[in-house]
């Protein structure tokens, strides 16, 4: 992408992180969507994410953005949407090229994408298990070796489903059952040429409303998952239908939720804009101020300052809960 381009994209996104004005914000109810900052949302999880990692959410087919000239982490969590085969081609020359793609799910949806991409492990039915917290809905795990394992000692599920077919460091208790009482895995990791496929069967685990709860398994799986952009798949919903592409009224002191889907919406708008032509008249402007050889590394757009940032919408977000 032209470098020009970048150089838009920061100054846009910083004059709506430090001037009144009004803005596009993109928001949804869809269950587990990043996008969504209700109980049932997993916005939380993706601030944890953009704490270490950058996150471009992904809205439209993987062939459309090139995923597979892309590096990083493709996060998959409870697709309800088939893949096309252009889409798993994508993902398995990002596999080979040496990403990470993580697939959540406890309905078994993701199973087609499995057989597409030669996976011989399925994602199966509820488990039930006489270890639970309150009810049966929400089991709990002590059964966790390997890397996820450091500082945590149980996490608890929410209606999780059984992997099969495959090993893996995270397993529920032997008197669980699905088809037979016995372990079953609920957190695996597969190599895949360069790189590596990590399956979980329960995304409800890191939902809003759960994520306090999980919050070291969650942190654990972040750096499990490994370094680079963190790309979070918004595309392959067929409930998403963002209710509210609404105009916002931002301030100096941002509200924590409405910064945090600013910056998604940013990041998502920067996937689309080598192919809105609206962008040119624009981008020629900015060529007539910028040297062409301009680089990321000459924006004032530094870890430092987003570190900073990020406190401050944690402060906002914890005075707005005390006025309340």
């Amino acid at each position: 992408m032209n470098p020009t381009v970048y150089a838009f994209m920061i100054l846009f996104g910083t004059a709506l992180l430090i001037l009144p004005i009004a803005i596009p914000l993109i928001k949804s109810s869809a269950d587990l969507s990043i996008f969504n900052t209700d109980w049932n949302g997993l916005s939380e999880f993706a601030k944890l994410c953009l704490e270490k990692r950058k996150v471009v959410p992904i809205l439209y087919p993987y062939n459309s953005i090139k995923l597979s000239e892309k590096e990083g982490v493709l996060l998959i969590v409870s697709p309800n949407l088939d893949f096309s085969l252009a889409e798993v081609e994508e993902i398995k020359a990002f596999l080979e090229k040496g990403g990470t793609v993580f697939i959540a799910d406890d309905s078994g949806l993701s199973n087609s994408l499995l057989e597409k991409l030669g996976v011989k492990a399925r994602f199966s039915g509820k488990i039930r298990d006489i270890f639970y917290d309150k009810n049966e809905n929400f089991p709990f795990v002590v059964r966790i070796d390997g890397e996820i394992s450091r500082g945590l000692e149980k996490i608890k599920l929410n209606v999780p489903s059984a992997i099969l077919g495959v090993e893996g460091d995270v397993k529920t208790s032997k008197a669980s059952f699905v088809e037979e009482m016995r372990s079953y895995t609920i957190l695996a990791e597969l190599d895949y040429g360069n790189g590596k496929i990590i399956l979980f069967s329960d995304p409800s685990s890191l939902m809003n409303e759960m994520i306090d709860q999980n919050r070291q398994f969650a942190l654990n799986l972040i750096d499990l998952l490994g370094s680079g952009t963190f790309y979070f798949d918004e595309a392959h919903r067929a409930d998403l239908n963002p209710y509210s592409v609404a105009t916002v009224y931002i301030q100096r002191d941002l509200n924590r939720d409405s910064a945090f889907l600013v910056l998604l919406f940013v990041a998502a708008f920067s996937l689309l804009s080598p192919y809105l032509s609206s962008l040119t008249k624009i981008l020629r402007f900015f060529e007539k101020i910028f040297p062409s050889k301009l680089s990321l590394e000459d924006l004032p757009l530094e870890k430092e300052k987003l570190e900073e940032m990020l406190r401050r919408m944690n402060y906002a977000g914890e005075v707005e809960k005390r006025n309340k």
